[in-house]
């Protein structure tokens, strides 16, 4: 047995007897290795020593009961293994950095997960991109068989945790997977469904994890999961914006500073419960290592004509893509007119929550004199030079646009044009999957010169 199964069945058995009094000698055995073998290798690979572990994962229990539950700091110290108040108050301050009461009504979370040393891969990064995204990690998730289970609704905000309840409840009312339920890990992911009817269908897709006993329910089927490399992020699942906020942090904002590009594999949500109730959520985007950086390169562009919706405030990015989503569903000529140019997207970026943030969602003209669209804004985007990177749809793009404004700032040979707009230009194939295979091109107006002192 390798050093590594041996660590993994010791992470294991402490998981196991979490709430009971743990014996290093019993942990050795159960790894297959002596006590001072359990020490030195433990250590060397999960970068805690094995006492620290168990308490890190003990305090990390009673901070999720704390967060959810009305036990008491004194009944919490007993069951974590501390013979008094005091002692529990002290490691738990010393670990999450508040006491165990601050912390029940603080707006921060603490999770000290377990290890699974399987997940693990050894990947660099630049000292800046670690320290700015310390909450990402980058795991290799195994291939497994897991239970499926399939849930729609015709409303897509809410339906993952309608979808997680749902399964929690025929779990629960059998008395054969009740028994086991807290030992399983429960993922999911959006699946596009057909209209039915005319009316939208919303599709989740609920995945078990570590169901090594039969779930004896027909709506239940057994689905391979390729698996792959991911980068994870931990969340507080408080409302749907706040899950969105965090895949927007992943892929606008870490992606594209990272050493990764988009993957080809399955998007996935993890969703961590206390009492059936989704308190945190681990959010794992598909990723591969990245072979080369998209350049900055240096355009000219003649003028083009752009009609578009726009939001302003904080609703701003909601408000104009509905707008715009509701011209082109009215189905007229005007559309098929449309079809011709390309879609756009710009926002005023560098300023957020306040009334002057706006956004804008269009359609970039193939003809320069093209007529006007009905309902639809109209302005030119002026012609001149341009710093352009090519780049996967990284979300809202903050990240490229993050590098190519230092790249901008950084060179002596141009300057930002005030004057001009930026704007995103979107380009995509028929038949190809949209939200992976389409390029963007990013495009920043740029002056030659020096930058006034």
């Amino acid at each position: 047995m390798s050093y590594v199964e041996s660590v993994q069945r010791a992470i294991d058995y402490i998981e196991e007897h979490l709430d009971q009094e743990l014996d290093l000698s019993s942990i050795a055995e159960e790894a297959y290795i002596s006590v001072a073998q359990l020490y030195r290798v433990f250590y060397a690979l999960t970068g805690h020593p094995v006492k620290d572990y168990i308490r890190k994962r003990r305090i990390s229990d009673a901070a999720n009961h704390l967060r959810n539950s009305k036990r008491s700091v004194e009944e919490l110290a007993w069951s974590s293994g501390f013979e008094s108040y005091h002692s529990f108050a002290k490691v738990f301050k010393k670990i999450v950095g508040l006491t165990p009461a601050a912390y029940r009504n603080a707006d921060i979370f603490f999770s000290f997960e377990p290890i699974r040393l399987n997940e693990r891969i050894a990947y660099k990064e630049e000292k800046e991109q670690t320290e700015l995204f310390p909450d990402v990690k980058v795991i290799r998730f195994m291939p497994e068989k897991m239970v499926a289970y399939l849930h729609i609704s015709k409303h897509e905000e809410g339906m993952e945790n309608e979808a997680f309840r749902i399964v929690c409840q025929k779990l629960n009312a059998a008395e054969a997977t009740r028994c086991f339920k807290s030992r399983l890990r429960f993922f999911g992911y959006n699946v596009d469904l057909p209209e039915e009817d005319g009316e939208p269908r919303y599709g989740y897709r609920v995945l078990i994890a570590d169901a090594k006993e039969r779930i004896d329910d027909d709506s239940f089927i057994e689905e391979p999961f390729v698996g792959g490399l991911y980068a994870v992020r931990k969340i507080a699942a408080l409302s749907p914006k706040t899950v969105q906020d965090g895949w927007n942090r992943l892929l606008s904002e870490w992606l594209p500073k990272s050493t990764f590009e988009i993957g080809t594999h399955q998007y996935i949500e993890e969703f961590i419960a206390y009492n059936d109730k989704v308190t945190r959520m681990n959010l794992y985007l598909p990723v591969q290592r990245k072979f080369h950086n998209e350049p900055i390169e240096i355009v000219e562009l003649t003028e083009v004509k752009a009609f578009f919706c726009r939001g302003y405030g904080a609703e701003a990015q909601a408000v104009a893509e509905q707008q715009l989503i509701d011209w082109y569903e009215r189905g007229s000529d005007e559309n098929r007119r449309a079809d011709q140019g390309k879609y756009y997207m710009a926002f005023h970026y560098g300023i957020t929550d306040c009334e002057e943030y706006w956004w804008e969602n269009g359609i970039l003209s193939a003809e320069a004199e093209a007529p006007a669209l009905e309902r639809l804004e109209e302005k030119r985007i002026g012609s001149g030079t341009y710093a352009c990177c090519v780049s996967k749809t990284y979300g809202l793009l903050t990240g490229v646009l993050d590098k190519m404004h230092r790249w901008i700032a950084n060179n002596g040979s141009y300057r930002l044009d005030e004057e001009r707009q930026w704007f995103a230009e979107y380009h995509t194939n028929d038949g190809s999957n949209v939200e992976r295979d389409t390029i963007v091109k990013v495009y920043i107006p740029i002056l030659k010169g020096e930058r006034s002192q």
